[in-house]
């Protein structure tokens, strides 16, 4: 049996995958993943909060000109 860490798994559909494959696909992802986290290019935490964004309401009362 070929080694599973170097079959391309990329052709083949989600739904013809065995249990072998989806573990060594999730593999990959988290190796992958920690890499860029090594190389900080992904960052875990923001570093400060988001501002939240308050609707704009226009005036309720408008002033004629008259």
């Amino acid at each position: 049996m070929d080694d599973l860490r170097h079959r391309d798994l990329s052709s083949k559909p989600e739904s013809e995958l065995t249990a072998d494959e989806r573990l060594e696909l999730n593999r990959r992802f988290e190796e992958f993943v920690g890499l860029l986290r090594k190389k900080g290019g992904i960052v875990a935490e923001p570093k400060e909060k988001p501002k939240t964004l308050r609707r704009w309401q226009p005036p309720t009362k408008v002033r004629r000109r008259g």
